[in-house]
């Protein structure tokens, strides 16, 4: 398959071509169709780690001239204590660690990949970027750099609100492949496509309806603070929860015990503070046309000084409402409204893939309505929240003995539930 049947992020089965095919640019040691997705792919952890310890202004990041593992080997050896995670691994909240990953990527002229992390683990608060050999930049490489040589591929991890549970061969996130210079919509493609298959639509009563596009630089995106379809809880804050999830199975925890729920007032607003995470939804459902993905952009001032997701790669064909991964960087508590603009959209062109976004390639999130925490929980309870919301607000002090005893009634129904009938994954 050549270069000229491209136009712009290679689909699924473009990207096995370059798993199977004569002129291997992806070198996996062991093939596995699962991490094939519609239009990314998605690498797997090594088995060793290391644990950096260095000084909190010194984030580790690659030479433009050397392989990644000669720019480890230079720092002293008590900031780079290398440990297996065989049997599972936990990386702790507020420490950085570097591990490399199974595959190599050998890059041609012209091409270039991005990465993103898997909305699983962005859901979790876990910073990501990926770092290659002979490339200076975060989850970016480039042929400006080196071509036609192995790169051996390492992420940066970096777990903010909750310790984690790692093992080898687990999937944290995703390659996109480019090999043309206009691989992005413009502005006015945008409409096109717009006006041909509508990407966002809003509820009007109890249907769903186009919405009217805005589009400056990429599709403005707003913020839902109905709690329409989550019982009036419009957001979830992570907990200080210091028990690890473990990343090697779904539906293992409570969601309760790892976020709080934000319940909205009358007038439709909360208020989000500086340095916590939230998961957040958007007011428009997307649906994204076969020969298209997208992507989230991550700062946007149109909205909040701060990140506005941790994993913001939109496969083909998805439908349903974002989550958005917040964490507030302003000087001060910020008031969010309902439909305010929070971020926008870039758009991006493929030919059509042979697999499509939802269940019957394992997606999780395929028709997500509301904010929707990550695979490892049992989902989030919003009905039960929002009739004992005073009792579980963290600035309420009244009344926890009864929450406690509410939430062992449900756990236990819950425990009940599961022995009669396994939760499937």
């Amino acid at each position: 398959m050549g270069l000229e049947s491209h136009i712009g992020c290679l689909s699924s089965q473009e990207i096995r071509e370059k798993i199977k095919g004569k002129e291997a640019s992806i070198i996996v040691p062991c093939f596995n169709e699962k991490r094939i997705q519609p239009s990314s792919f998605e690498p797997a952890l090594g088995s060793q780690i290391f644990k950096l310890e260095a000084e909190e202004a010194e984030i580790f990041r690659p030479e433009a001239t050397e392989e990644v593992h000669k720019t480890i080997a230079r720092l002293p050896a008590l900031k780079r204590r290398l440990t297996s995670i065989k049997g599972g691994f936990e990386i702790k909240k507020g420490f950085s660690y570097l591990i490399r990953l199974e595959e190599k990527i050998i890059l041609n002229e012209r091409e270039y990949i991005r990465s993103s992390p898997k909305s699983s683990f962005g859901r979790l608060f876990l910073n990501t970027r990926l770092l290659t050999d002979y490339n200076p930049c975060f989850d970016e490489i480039s042929s400006n750099y080196k071509t036609g040589k192995p790169l051996d591929l390492w992420l940066l991890l970096q777990p903010l609100a909750f310790n984690l549970i790692i093992f080898p061969g687990l999937s944290l996130n995703q390659l996109r492949f480019f090999n043309t210079r206009n691989f992005q919509l413009t502005p006015e493609e945008i409409l096109t496509e717009y006006n041909k298959t509508p990407l966002l639509y809003v509820k009007e009563g109890k249907n769903l309806v186009p919405a009217k596009p805005i589009i400056t630089d990429g599709l403005q995106i707003h913020i839902d603070l109905s709690g329409e379809d989550t019982g009036g809880i419009v957001g979830l804050r992570a907990r200080s929860n210091p028990d690890p999830v473990d990343l090697s199975g779904r539906k293992k925890y409570y969601a309760e015990e790892f976020f709080e729920p934000i319940k909205i007032m009358d007038d439709k607003k909360i208020v989000i503070q500086v340095g916590q995470h939230y998961l957040l939804s958007s007011k428009e459902w997307l649906r994204i046309p076969y020969h298209l993905n997208v992507e989230l952009l991550s700062h946007s001032q149109i909205g909040i000084a701060g990140p506005l997701h941790r994993a913001g790669f939109i496969d083909n064909y998805f439908w349903g409402n974002l989550v958005f991964e917040v964490t507030l960087d302003e000087i001060a508590d910020m008031q969010l409204r309902d439909w305010m603009p929070i971020s926008k959209l870039h758009i991006f062109r493929t030919n059509i893939p042979d697999k499509a976004y939802g269940k019957r390639i394992g997606s999780s999130y395929h028709k997500q309505a509301g904010v929707r925490v990550a695979k490892f929980f049992i989902p989030f309870d919003f009905d039960w929240a929002a009739k004992n919301y005073a009792k579980l607000d963290r600035n309420v002090r009244t009344n926890e003995v009864n929450v406690l005893k509410s939430f062992r009634k449900k756990e236990a129904a819950l425990n009940i539930l599961t022995l009669k009938k396994p939760l499937s994954g």
